[in-house]
C-alpha cells in the first residue's frame, strides 16, 4: 500500500469532520449561541431549559462531537501504516459506524464514513510498498 493511498483516505475522513462541524455550526447557531450565553457547564442539562430546546441541545452536542471524533478518526489513520497493522481497527470501526448510522438514518451522511471506512478497511489488506 502506498502512503499516499491512505493519506487520501485520512484527508476525506478529517474533511467530513470538518464538513459536519460547519454544517452543524450552521443548524444549531441558536444552541450554539445558548451555550455562549448559558456557560458551558450544564449547557445542555440545564433546569432552567424546556424539553425541546434540551433536546436540540443535546442533538447539538452530539452533532458536532460526532464532527470532532470523525477528525480524530482521520488522524488517527493518517499517523499509521498498514504494516503494523494499527488501520485494522480503526478502518473496522469506521465501517461499522457507517453502517449502522446508514441503516438507521438512509438520508444522512453516514454513507461517507461507511465508504471512507471501506476504503481505509481494503489499503489495510495491501503489502506495504516502500518507496
Amino acid at each position: 500500500m502506498t502512503t499516499n493511498h491512505l493519506h487520501r483516505v485520512a484527508a476525506a475522513t478529517i474533511a467530513t469532520g470538518i464538513g459536519h462541524n460547519l454544517i452543524g455550526a450552521w443548524l444549531y447557531r441558536r444552541q450554539l449561541a445558548g451555550f455562549v450565553h448559558d456557560g458551558l457547564v450544564d449547557a445542555v442539562a440545564n433546569p432552567r431549559l424546556n424539553g425541546a430546546e434540551r433536546g436540540r441541545r443535546e442533538t447539538a452536542l452530539w452533532f458536532l462531537m460526532s464532527g470532532a471524533a470523525f477528525t480524530t478518526l482521520g488522524a488517527g489513520l493518517r499517523h499509521s501504516s498498514a504494516a503494523d497493522g494499527a488501520i485494522r481497527p480503526i478502518a473496522n470501526g469506521m465501517t461499522a459506524m457507517g453502517a449502522v448510522g446508514a441503516l438507521a438514518m438512509p438520508k444522512s451522511g453516514f454513507w461517507l464514513l461507511l465508504a471512507e471506512g471501506v476504503a481505509a478497511r481494503r489499503l489495510s489488506r495491501r503489502p506495504a510498498i516502500t518507496r
